[in-house]
């Protein structure tokens, strides 16, 4: 710059044009700095196509942390290790948030209220404008906002996965449905349900949620006196009116056993009403949401699903098999795909008065059948892992 203007000034060029040249010189470094980063991302894009990796944008609307969110932690690492580049747009401040960036992963926080939101469409939109092969939509918000912003921006493939059982409702549940290139249901149970609500079957595959099973051994012993345990979020369709009144059943029978429920929710202040109701609080401990659920699955003699409906490939369960704790379970999704029903544990008709405490107390009377079980659910278990889940899905995004 020093040796332009002394050019100038021996030219008898004035200080307005020198000015004018001095911007335009700056804008041509501007210029050049940015074909520098273009040259290198495109050549860093080739090099990720020569070696056939992709480029995927994950989208989860949820603000607290369940199963589904760690779905998506879980896929988004197994994706990396295999090389490709996976970008997770969540909420400010979530748990996906914070627990993918300790990952390593390349994380977007985005305010996202509910799957009409123009702003966080134009914003997704505009985030697929910087390149991705695979648009993947992990929650039911996260599915209109992403098929709404591929409106806007497409060249990419739009995958979504189906967690729950739940039926699709109306028009748009179905126009968004099918208007995506391929669906992942969580268990066969979900894919027919999808089928059934008319989506073209060849849109569908049923891969399972995945556990890492490399966090998970074996318990060496079991608690001392019986206890069971619950873990699910406090709602409705997870059924804990009919685990409370199954613990009243079982106490009838089993006066020693305690009950855990591991979980918050909307729904907590009724339940603990209720079991008061029944005169078993003393033996019913809320423990509220838990970050780390393993060591409570571990504490408990047997663990218990009982859902009404809505499920889709119930973690718990397979939590509780990689522990090597045995389950009883609700027939309800894909539950009965996780556990083989008298192998690996019970697998009982939904809101059943009889049913769910009759197995409870077979379970805990019986040492030898909780071995035995124990032993099938650590073998049933391996089907789930981690990169079985993530090969499977590879498959679905070429």
């Amino acid at each position: 710059s020093g040796l332009i203007i002394f050019c100038f000034f021996t030219r008898g060029f004035t200080p307005g044009y020198i000015l004018s040249a001095l911007r335009a010189c700056c804008r041509a470094k501007k210029l050049f700095a940015l074909h520098e980063k273009a040259i290198a991302v495109g050549n860093l894009i080739y090099i990720h196509s020569w070696l056939n990796l992709l480029k995927i944008l994950h989208i989860n609307t949820e603000k607290t942390w369940r199963g589904g969110e760690q779905q998506v932690l879980y896929l988004a690492k197994g994706l990396a290790a295999k090389g490709h580049a996976s970008t997770i747009i969540c909420q400010p401040g979530s748990p996906l948030a914070e627990r993918a960036r300790r990952e390593g992963l390349a994380v977007v926080e985005m305010s996202m209220r509910g799957g009409f939101d123009p702003v966080a469409i134009f914003k997704i939109a505009c985030q697929l404008r910087t390149g991705y092969d695979i648009l993947h939509l992990h929650t039911s918000n996260a599915h209109t906002l992403g098929y709404l912003a591929s409106l806007l921006k497409r060249g990419h493939k739009v995958v979504v996965t189906r967690r729950v059982s739940f039926p699709i409702k109306g028009l748009w549940g179905k126009l968004k449905y099918t208007g995506v290139d391929k669906l992942i249901a969580v268990c066969e149970a979900v894919r027919n349900d999808l089928i059934n609500s008319g989506i073209p079957p060849r849109l569908v595959v049923a891969i399972h949620s995945a556990i890492d099973l490399s966090r998970y051994e074996k318990r060496r012993v079991e608690p001392s006196e019986p206890i069971v345990g619950n873990v699910a979020h406090l709602a409705e369709h997870k059924g804990h009116k009919y685990f409370l009144e199954a613990a009243k059943n079982v106490l009838a029978a089993i006066p020693g056993a305690k009950f855990i429920i591991v979980g918050d929710g909307e729904l907590r202040s009724e339940l603990e009403r209720y079991a008061k109701s029944l005169a078993i609080a003393d033996k019913v401990s809320f423990l509220g949401f838990q970050k780390d659920i393993r060591g409570f699955i571990a504490q408990c003699t047997i663990t218990v699903l009982s859902s009404i409906s809505g499920e889709g490939s119930p973690g718990v369960l397979k939590e509780s098999m990689a522990i090597g704790v045995p389950v009883v379970t609700t027939d309800v999704g894909g539950s009965r795909e996780v556990v083989a029903d008298e192998v690996s544990g019970f697998v009982v008709p939904p809101g059943n008065p009889d049913a769910l405490p009759s197995a409870i107390i077979r379970l805990l009377r019986d040492k030898e059948l909780r071995e035995r079980m124990a032993v099938k659910g650590l073998v049933k278990v391996k089907e789930f892992s981690l990169d079985a889940i993530v090969e499977k899905t590879e498959v679905v995004y070429r």
